[in-house]
């Protein structure tokens, strides 16, 4: 099989000055916004997104034989290269579209062993898709799901283990926590709540959706017995690249979303193929892992950490509000609290977030999610590369001068 020229990864990235021309200049965001949500969906540089159109273009040359004979082969390379890094072993990784698809898999693959009296343990910060898909395993197994009610702000991490662990029980059978949480972007103590799950003998799926790239990884080490994250929101991965890592002792009982041909062929087998897709963004990833390594991975992270911190510290000052987490819980996330003035009082809390949204995104060009937690409007910022100084602080000089009778106008346009 001739090997798929990948373009070279650029020299000068070696602990890059963030914001700089040359660095914006890797990816394709519009430079008239102001974005400050890699978070959602992630930014794939320009140099990965030409290597995942020569993939493309290999398929269409032969696509029969570059499904059949080619592609299994690449699955296995690419995750081969990502393993490593992640402190897995290959055998153990399949590739997936996404953090929701892997905790989707894990769910159903597990539901049909529930029953009425059972409990399944997540937390009140859980993702709300999965807590949709929780809900939905409730509804077809009898089981009951409970939230532990992890406070935000929060102190330290003891907060957090004690809340879980005070609702672990006889009848738990599954804790599902997030590595890194969506609401908050608050880095829970897992090595620890796992442990205290080990001496109970519950299994735990983690959702590291935003982990890979952000955080350093382990997951031998870890000791969960399901984990997965996407590859495309802080490893520059192709947008539907995402991994599941599942311990040996549970591989014969996993199933893809979708049962295709291998049902029941093995775990690397059945994953790697549920019928006809695009499978470039999966190929595609170790580049990103590049992309990544070529700035300095540790850097990197140590980085994003640290201009997290600041930017929220920077922004929760000008708005009059504290920081609602410990320095050391947060690693490129960081929720921040809205300005008092724009804190909903009686309405549809999603909507009222979302009208706020819309006013900062239509009016000024902030891209950047508002999200209600907790009882009030948090702001989460992300870092990433191509981010400026002067978005930040153009954010925290927006803010406060929307006025509360705006954003009603505006939610009563979008409930019309």
């Amino acid at each position: 099989m001739k090997p798929i020229s990948a373009p070279k990864i650029p020299k000068y990235l070696k602990h890059p000055a963030f914001g700089s021309k040359e660095i914006r200049d890797l990816f394709l965001i519009d430079k008239t916004i102001t974005f400050l949500n890699n978070g959602s969906f992630g930014a794939t540089p320009k140099v990965i997104l030409a290597f995942q159109n020569a993939i493309r273009e290999r398929m269409e040359q032969q696509p029969v034989n570059f499904v059949k004979k080619q592609l299994p082969i690449l699955l296995r390379e690419s995750l081969n290269d990502i393993a490593p890094f992640i402190g897995a072993d290959a055998n153990d990784l399949v590739f997936v579209d996404n953090a929701t698809t892997g905790m989707n898999a894990v769910i159903q693959s597990l539901m049909h062993s529930w029953k009425k009296g059972d409990e399944i343990l997540t937390t009140n910060h859980v993702y709300g898709a999965v807590r949709t898909t929780l809900q939905h395993a409730m509804n077809i197994s009898g089981a009951r799901l409970i939230e532990a009610h992890v406070p935000f702000p929060i102190i330290d991490e003891q907060e957090c283990i004690d809340a879980v662990i005070g609702k672990l029980k006889k009848s738990t059978r599954l804790l599902v926590i997030d590595h890194i949480t969506s609401p908050t972007g608050i880095i829970f103590p897992i090595k620890d709540i796992i442990r205290a799950c080990k001496k109970r003998n519950i299994p735990v799926l983690v959702d590291g959706a935003h982990a890979p790239g952000m955080i350093p990884l382990n997951l031998n080490e870890l000791g969960a017995d399901w984990y997965t994250g996407n590859c495309h929101k802080w490893l520059y991965a192709p947008k539907g690249c995402a991994i599941l890592w599942t311990h040996p002792k549970h591989q014969r009982m996993m199933h893809p979303t979708v049962i295709s041909h291998w049902y029941n062929q093995g775990y690397s087998k059945e994953f790697d193929w549920t019928g006809t897709k695009d499978h470039s963004a999966y190929i595609a990833s170790p580049l990103g892992l590049k992309f990544h390594a070529a700035m300095d991975s540790d850097y990197l992270m140590m980085a994003f950490h640290a201009k997290a911190i600041a930017m929220r510290n920077m922004i929760a000052e000008a708005w009059k509000t504290n920081a609602p987490s410990p320095d050391y819980m947060i690693g490129s996330l960081a929720s921040i609290e809205a300005p008092k003035h724009l804190q909903y009082d009686g309405e549809d809390a999603f909507l009222y977030a979302e009208a706020l949204h819309d006013i900062l995104w239509n009016e000024h060009k902030i891209e950047i999610p508002v999200i209600p937690f907790a009882g009030k409007i948090w702001i989460r910022i992300s870092v990433q590369v191509f981010n400026r100084l002067k978005e930040y602080m153009h954010l925290a000089e927006v803010v406060p001068t929307i006025k509360r009778s705006h954003v009603l106008k505006m939610l009563k346009r979008l409930k019309s």
